[in-house]
Formats: C-alpha cells, sequence, structure tokens
C-alpha cells in the first residue's frame, strides 16, 4: 500500500469544519482546550495525503474523559499512544472524508510539534515547497507509510528547528519516534509485497475472516466487521509495543490484500515464536503462503525455534510446514475441543 500524495485542495479547511462540528457535539460535558485542523491538510498550498489530521487539544485530567466520551458516544476505536507519549490516536468510523483524529495533552511537546509545524509551513514558502517536493518524490517512488514517514523525517527536523518551540532532547525523541525501529517497510518477493497493517485494513480483513472456509480450521468462527476492526486495531496498537512480541504483516498481490502472516513471539528462557498464515481462498493453491513465509520467517531473528501447530485435517498448514523445512514435533489426539467437536493437534518446530 503505496503512500498517495495530493496536490492541496480548497475543500480540506471545510471538511475539518465538519468533522469539528461533530467532535464538538461528542465532546459536550467534556472540558478542552481546542480542536485543530493539523498535519499538511491544514497548511494552505501544501500537498498532502487526503487525510484531515485533527487534535483534540485537553490539560492532562481530562484525557480519559474525552477518549472515554469519543468510544462511548461515538464508538471511536482507542488506539492507544502507539509508541508517542501524550498523545492517543483515536479511529473515527467515519471515514468520508478520511481523517485521523488525536486526543493530544495540552504544552507536550508532541503538541508543540503539530502546532508548531503547522504554523511555521503556513509563514515559510520556502520550507513549505521544500517538504511538498520530498512527500511529492517519495509518493512518486511507491513508498510505503513506513518508509514514508522515516524518509521525510530530516525535513520534519528542518521545519521543526526553524519553528523553535522544542529543545534539542523533544526533537531527538520525534526523530526516534519517526524511526521504523521495530516495525518494517514494504518487503517484496518475486510476486508479493509484505507490509505493517494500517487502519485502512479493516474491510479487508473483514473479506478474508469472513469466510468460513478461512475460520474452518481456526478457534474462532467467521469474524463479523466489528470484530475484524478490533483485529486490526490491535495488530495496529502491537506494531508500536518495543519489544514486539506480536508481529503481523498483510501481505498484498498486484496492489490488493490478499492475507496476512504472523508469530506471536517470547524472548525469555528459549525464544520461541508460533507462526500462523492466513489467505484468501481465491488465491489458495498458488504458492503464495509460502512464498510469504519465506519472506517473513528471516525478520524474527534468531536464534529462536519456530513452531507451526494445526488441526492435521487442514493439509495445506501442514505440508506448508514441511515445505518450510519444518519437522514433526507432535501429534496430540482430541487435544481440546472446538466448535462442538474435538480436535487433534498436530505441531511442527524448527529452529533458526
Amino acid at each position: 500500500m503505496s503512500v498517495e500524495v495530493h496536490p492541496y485542495d480548497s475543500s480540506w479547511p471545510a471538511q475539518f469544519l465538519e468533522i469539528r462540528q461533530r467532535l464538538e457535539f461528542l465532546l459536550s460535558g467534556v472540558s478542552y482546550k481546542s480542536i485543530e485542523h493539523v498535519g499538511s491538510t491544514s497548511v494552505p498550498g501544501l500537498a498532502a495525503k487526503p487525510i484531515i489530521d485533527v487534535d483534540i487539544i485537553v490539560t492532562r485530567e481530562n484525557v480519559h474523559p474525552a477518549i472515554t466520551a469519543l468510544v462511548s458516544k461515538g464508538h471511536f476505536i482507542d488506539m492507544g499512544e502507539l509508541g508517542i507519549i501524550d498523545r492517543w490516536c483515536l479511529k473515527d468510523p467515519l471515514q468520508d472524508p478520511r481523517r485521523n483524529v488525536y486526543v493530544c495533552v495540552d504544552g507536550a511537546f508532541q503538541t508543540r510539534n503539530h502546532l508548531g509545524l503547522r504554523d511555521t509551513l503556513r509563514q515559510d514558502a520556502a520550507l513549505r515547497e521544500e517538504y511538498a517536493s520530498v512527500k511529492m518524490d517519495l509518493a512518486a517512488k511507491g513508498t510505503n507509510i513506513v518508509d514514508y514517514i522515516e524518509a521525510k523525517s530530516a525535513i520534519v527536523e528542518k521545519i521543526l528547528k526553524k519553528a523553535g518551540l522544542l529543545n534539542d532532547e523533544e526533537l531527538a525523541a520525534i526523530g526516534k519516534a519517526n524511526k521504523k525501529n521495530e516495525r518494517f517497510g514494504a518487503i517484496k518477493t518475486p510476486r508479493l509485497v509484505l507490509r505493517e497493517f494500517t487502519w485502512d485494513d479493516d474491510e479487508a480483513f473483514f473479506q478474508l475472516e469472513s469466510q468460513e472456509a478461512v475460520a474452518r480450521y481456526q478457534t474462532w468462527p467467521a469474524r463479523t466487521k466489528d470484530q475484524a476492526r478490533e483485529e486490526v486495531a490491535k495488530t495496529v496498537r502491537n506494531s508500536s509495543t518495543v519489544p514486539r512480541t506480536h508481529v503481523e504483516l498483510a501481505v498484498e498481490y498486484e496492489g490488493r490484500f490478499v492475507g496476512r502472516v504472523g508469530a506471536n513471539v517470547r524472548r525469555d528462557g528459549e525464544p520461541h515464536a508460533d507462526l500462523w498464515f492466513s489467505f484468501l481462498p481465491a488465491v489458495q493453491g498458488k504458492g503464495f503462503a509460502t512464498e510469504a513465509m519465506r519472506a517473513f520467517v528471516p525478520l524474527l531473528g534468531s536464534p529462536l525455534e519456530l513452531e507451526i501447530e494445526c488441526d492435521p485435517r487442514n493439509l495445506g498448514s501442514w505440508r506448508l510446514a514441511e515445505r518450510l523445512g519444518f519437522e514433526r514435533f507432535g501429534l496430540t489426539e482430541r487435544a481440546f475441543e472446538c466448535k462442538g467437536e474435538w480436535v487433534d493437534s498436530l505441531v511442527y518446530r524448527k529452529h533458526v
């Protein structure tokens, strides 16, 4: 999923005003300082991703009331801080126009970061043009969002230094937050792209995990739309956790979401990872799962004990494990009851 950067759209301020009006209604009874249009769409003349960024600025004691109001009244999903302190991400179920909503602590350096970047770009035409050029170049190269954020960190730092609202320690913290850290950019194989999940993957995830054929050998039933949204939100939250214990990537073929691969990693004692994979029935039998897993496993590092556990009736899973060089470790008959029947458990392991 490559980043899209569009020329400035004069409708963006009006879109923000509509979003703000809705937020004001949802936050009635909650004390807040202001609701600010931030990000590139808030700067007249600046090219931007067509996503309205909104900061709800509150005092620290009003963070929880604001989040509670948005979740309870507006059915927002609380994404947490995502590795950036004093800035909570809330996913609005309404995404027309697309938007990012944040609850920010008044005076915190991340809040000053957003406001300083906006105000400086509004006033400095040369910086505005330089910033636009960097973003357009990255978009033209088909840059993934993780790589995009890291690649433009140098120009962002330049703008923030001009703003003069952050000290060296705060600038360093922002630079660190913009690094990939334990997240991954786009990993390309001969046919596929593996990438981090984004908020926008909930519909594609639902189309995958709502199918009975996909859930047949899982311990859970076919997912509902609400469950799909929650699962994607959990995956996005986990991607910012350090050390990362839940690693899950979306798999694309010809720009379309076709599946996912993942692992739960435990590094205390003997390092161990439980692996899984799930693909649309329409693309099964084409070697996509094998190709994706061969690219995914090395990302987890070593030394590591890898494990794939499956229902032995799921021929595709254990045959894939064997193609990847896993060895059969054990078979437990009637291991547990699932969906009204007793299920056997077949385990494959490999050390890397």
